[in-house]
């Protein structure tokens, strides 16, 4: 009897365990598996900035160094000795305005070529001056003005010193050849005598056949990021250019109590020559237009 009640209590022991094994076993099977850990999507780098860029700025100069200096000269009675005074004003003063393509080389450096217009501003001068003595004088009164405007064509190289993720500080070398589009001088005179009759005259002389203006430029700047493809940059920049007239023509007028004469004329200028040919020959010289000043634009990547 007790031999049977443990072969019983044996099995069904057994029996427990294997219903509990499958049990655990189905339980396991059933459960809801846990969310599936998913590789990271691979983020998209950064689109590469496109190399290419235009931009455009404008320029004004605030110093003319090397040009030539022009005089006022005041002479207010004719007991009195003449007095001169420089102007501020020289040929390359005023404004410039321009457009440029390039491309980045790298990350140090760029290069491009630029194409600016010297709008200028004109040179005036004012001659005011007596000739003869006491008793019979005429007063000149002589007001000049000389416009010019040069088209430049300038390839460039822009080296970066000094880089930062919202800006860098460059500087810039450029080889700079102009076309002179307008190098004229108008002269305008009042002759006053003491007595007799007041004579105006005007005359013109414009510059043409001139030499390319050849020089080179300079530039210190800062460049600024507003955006993912646009800049802003001021710079100081340094132009050094100068060409050679070839030939003048002139065209005066006079008029003295309302009768008008007029007179045309030309010069050439050579390196070699005869003062004493037709038409008249002179000594070529050189017309410098340096500047120095402030620029400012904004630079678009494309």
């Amino acid at each position: 009897m007790n031999q049977y009640c443990i072969a019983f209590i044996l099995l069904v022991v057994k029996m427990t365990n294997t219903q509990a094994q499958s049990v655990s076993t189905l339980y396991a099977f059933n459960q809801p598996q846990g969310p599936a850990i998913s590789k990271a999507a691979p983020t998209n780098p950064k689109a590469a900035e496109k190399p290419f860029y235009i931009k455009a700025y404008g320029y004004y100069s605030l110093l003319t160094p090397g040009t030539s200096i022009n005089y006022d000269v005041i002479q207010t009675q004719i007991s009195l000795p003449n007095s001169f005074k420089a102007t501020r004003t020289n040929l390359g003063a005023g404004p410039r305005a321009g457009l440029g393509i390039g491309f980045i080389l790298s990350d140090f450096i760029n290069v491009g070529v630029d194409a600016d217009l010297l709008l200028g501003k004109s040179v005036e001068t004012n001659v005011n001056v007596f000739t003869g003595n006491s008793n019979t004088f005429t007063n000149y009164n002589i007001t000049s003005t000389t416009t010019l405007n040069v088209l430049s064509i300038i390839p460039n190289i822009t080296f970066k010193a000094l880089s930062r993720p919202a800006y860098y500080i460059y500087n810039r070398l450029g080889l700079v050849g102009g076309i002179v589009l307008d190098y004229k001088q108008v002269n305008r005179t009042i002759q006053t005598p003491n007595r007799g009759a007041i004579t105006t005259s005007e005359s013109t002389s414009e510059y043409t056949n001139n030499s390319l203006a050849i020089g080179y430029q300079a530039a210190l700047g800062v460049q600024f990021r507003l955006s993912q493809s646009i800049r802003a940059f001021a710079e100081i920049v340094a132009y050094n250019q100068s060409f050679k007239p070839r030939e003048v023509q002139n065209t005066s007028m006079s008029t003295t109590s309302g009768k008008t004469t007029t007179s045309n004329s030309s010069v050439s200028y050579k390196d070699n020559g005869d003062y004493l040919a037709t038409p008249t020959e002179f000594p070529t010289f050189n017309v410098a237009i340096n500047s120095v000043g402030v620029g400012a634009g904004f630079l678009f990547r494309l």
